[in-house]
């Protein structure tokens, strides 16, 4: 058996030094136009298999539906089950196996129907040591396990990752070889060809055979980027990642020329979503029947004949299990009896089995329209048509997540472009059925009747006390609720004890940053390192007063701008070359939790900024404040302190199908969906806010960064119980919403910054604010 150091084992978002300006949660894709989930289960397309633009016109067409469709069914999991090092494949003797670090090695006769444990699983379970992290395992035909073992020892500057890959046969004998490089690379995924020939892959993208006679690692090549995974088709190895499908011929020892059509897929289909090393796939190759390759993803399952020119859907992601984005993709298998397999992270196994007589597409439909790209939506999604298999959601959005981070590249309409169009749309009678009001002006629809009540919900929600009242009721008129949001964010302040307190609105803000100039003459003091970043920072809790009865306050954008500019130069004295060439390009508003990062490197003198996620944003505000003896408590500014809406629900007044809207709205609003920590925001549903602030010892992430040759490591779990609690005491104090307009935000950002760097007086920049937010404000 292996001997390591014990360490406390944790789910190990450490295997991932997440750079610090990354702390994002959701996998992050190019931006583009973006449309609507397609609508066929059993199209081809051509080439790249191009999606297109606009509604799903083959859901909308008057034709006779087709018919055929593969149903899910849920297969059982061997019992204790772990999510570590999970995986599964078929073995030359007919039973489907799988394998997790905490369960071993179980087998099924019946295509997963059942499970008994092999053998020798106790045996093989006292090999795999509890002090380590199993980040990639695979089974081999014969049954022998492959695993990339990584064991990590020290803290803070001195964490090192100690890499090997192990092979534990079915007689139970066990061979190790080392996988850690001089530059710092190591090996993070294995993947077992037979009981000999065994592939590991590190995180920089070498290629390495084992060679367990001299028990070492054999360089077959290398790409540009860690592949997400590898399969084995006869002699060759095709190895997918975000650079497309590798072939290589394990013979000769040489690459091959790539499928095109296979390749340019994946590269346009997952070209963002993989290089994971976590404990799941962002995409997925298996070999089939008579030379097929089959790719699954978010988008659903395809085949594809080597070398053919389509593309055959078989299953889209918008129906199944496949789309959702809470299940992160372990394997998938195409069984004898023609039906498929897929482990996911989940609590159990999805089977798809083929009818007939269910049609393609199913004809109750159900319109969804967001500005962005929404997680959240996405999920609730997946679940609502596993619930309902005779409603299809029709999703529509405009940009990638992408566009939150601000890439807004390779998009073919602006965002006002895109709501003229959805006005039309409503105001027709053909617009979408529910709609996500984020990045929008939520008040237009209010005013012109353009959206149904939803006070029944609400009524139900508060009632029952599901929710937190006071965020829930946000948009509560005397004539009706006509918005409800399903999260929100909460914008706060964190440091010294006598610091927080004296900050009682911007005014005091900016004196407090002035004071720790003089104390600190270094470095930054709020974490904004330009102009646009240090106004969008301020502009989370000042927004909401630059506008009163759509009118614009000069006198409230004035006081912003003054007190921005001393803000922003006291910011700029201390921050030097080395700080500006990491973090100088960052245009966006920090979360509190990102300057909590900060403020542990010492880089940071006071922390403002949203809560977004209870533990990238209170995990590491926790660990912060705890470690220092800092307080935290609501940010005021100039409209006082209070809360932002997030997830802004809605149905359209002129819906068709109002009660399956609404249906959907409350599925949105569950401790199901909101249970996950998707980062948008934090959960508007007391239950699911109670169940993430729970998690103290159950998942830790951690962030390393350099700057002017200093190296800091930072790590932390959930946030304490006292933090929790601290937050729940300021989540039923905050009142009011502190909403901003994101139209009028953009015009003050476009001038405002040349009153923060001198270029422009504030007077003549409220002018050009003035003068180029009016038409708009009039509409």
């Amino acid at each position: 058996m292996l001997k390591h150091k014990k360490i406390r084992k944790r789910i190990p978002a450490l295997l991932i030094c997440i750079v610090y300006t990354m702390t994002v949660l959701l996998s992050m894709t190019g931006c583009g136009t973006k449309k609507t989930g397609s609508g066929g289960a059993a199209s081809e397309e051509s080439g790249a298999a191009s999606e297109e633009n606009g509604r799903d016109t083959q859901a909308e067409s008057g034709s006779v539906a087709a018919m055929g469709r593969y149903m899910e069914s849920t297969a059982p999991l061997p019992e204790g089950a772990s999510v570590e090092g999970r995986t599964m494949t078929m073995l030359t003797d007919g039973r489907l196996a799988y394998f997790d670090a905490k369960s071993g090695l179980h087998l099924s006769s019946d295509e997963g129907k059942s499970w008994i444990p092999a053998e020798h699983n106790e045996e093989l379970k006292k090999n795999i040591s509890k002090d380590g992290y199993v980040s990639g395992a695979s089974i081999a035909p014969d049954g022998s396990i492959l695993l990339s073992y990584l064991m990590f020892e020290g803290e803070g500057a001195s964490l090192k990752a100690d890499s090997s890959v192990i092979r534990i046969g079915v007689d139970g004998n066990m061979s190790e070889v080392p996988a850690n490089m001089e530059d710092g690379d190591y090996v993070g995924k294995v993947f077992a060809k037979s009981e000999s020939e065994s592939i590991a892959l590190s995180i920089r993208g070498r290629v390495f055979m084992a060679d367990w006679e001299k028990g070492e690692l054999e360089q077959l090549f290398t790409l540009p980027e860690q592949p997400e995974m590898v399969i084995f088709v006869d002699d060759r190895m095709l190895c997918l990642g975000n650079s497309g499908v590798t072939s290589y011929d394990m013979v000769q020892g040489i690459t091959l020329e790539k499928d095109a059509v296979l390749d340019e897929f994946c590269r346009e289909k997952m070209g963002a979503k993989l290089n994971n090393s976590s404990d799941s796939y962002g995409g997925i190759l298996f070999p089939g029947e008579d030379g097929a390759i089959y790719v699954a993803y978010s988008g659903g399952l395809y085949r594809h004949v080597e070398n053919g020119n389509a593309m055959e859907q078989l299953i889209d992601g918008s129906f199944s299990s496949l789309g959702d984005p809470a299940l992160g993709l372990c394997g998938m298998l195409r069984l004898e009896s023609g039906e498929f397999l897929l482990l996911t992270t989940g609590d159990e196994m999805v089977r798809f089995t083929y009818d007939p007589d269910e049609p393609t597409v199913p004809e109750k439909q159900l319109k969804v329209y967001s500005l962005v790209e929404n997680y959240t939506i996405r999920q609730a999604i997946s679940i609502f048509q596993k619930e309902n298999p005779d409603v299809y959601i029709n999703y529509e959005y405009i940009y990638d997540y992408a566009y939150l981070y601000g890439d807004d590249s390779g998009s073919a309409i602006t965002p006002q472009d895109a709501l003229k169009n959805l006005n039309v749309e409503l105001m027709s009678g053909n617009g979408p059925d529910v709609l996500l009001l984020d990045d929008m002006d939520a008040d237009i629809y209010v005013r012109k009747g353009m959206l149904a009540d939803l006070s029944d919900i609400l009524d139900e929600l508060t009632g029952e006390k599901k929710v937190f009242e006071n965020i829930a009721s946000a948009y509560k008129e005397e004539n009706g609720t006509f918005i409800i949001p399903a999260a929100f964010k909460l914008p706060m302040i964190c440091g010294k004890k006598e610091d927080v307190e004296s900050v009682k609105d911007l005014a005091t803000y900016a004196q407090l940053v002035e004071k720790l100039r003089t104390e600190r003459p270094e470095s930054s003091i709020t974490g904004a390192f330009n102009a646009t970043q240090e106004l969008k920072q301020l502009l989370l809790v000042n927004s909401s007063s630059l506008l009163e009865d759509r009118k614009l306050n000069t006198q409230a954008l004035t006081e912003l701008l003054t007190q921005a500019a001393r803000i922003y130069q006291a910011d700029m004295e201390g921050i030097g070359k080395e700080e500006l060439e990491v973090w100088g390009d960052n245009k966006n508003a920090w979360t509190i939790g990102s300057i909590a990062t900060l403020t542990a490197g010492d880089m940071v003198g006071i922390m403002a900024g949203n809560a977004e996620g209870m533990l990238s944003d209170m995990g590491a505000v926790s660990k912060v404040s705890e470690d220092n003896g800092y307080v935290f408590d609501l940010w005021p500014g100039m409209d006082g302190t209070g809360f932002i809406p997030a997830n802004k629900l809605a149905i359209a007044a002129g819906s068709s199908q109002t009660e399956l809207a609404k249906s959907f709205v409350k599925m949105m609003l569950s401790t199901e969906i909101q249970k996950t920590n998707s980062g948008v925001g934090l959960p508007v549903n007391t239950e699911a806010f109670d169940m993430l602030s729970g998690m103290d010892d159950q998942i830790s992430m951690g962030s390393s960064w350099k700057v002017g040759g200093r190296e800091i490591h930072f790590s932390y779990g959930g946030p304490s119980r006292a933090s929790v609690e601290r937050l729940k005491e300021l989540v039923e104090q905050a009142d009011h919403s502190l909403e901003g307009n994101t139209f009028l935000e953009d015009i003050v950002v476009q001038y405002g910054v040349s009153a923060l760097n001198g270029s422009m007086t504030v007077e003549a920049a409220v002018r050009e604010i003035q003068q180029k937010s009016a038409i708009y404000l009039a509409e």
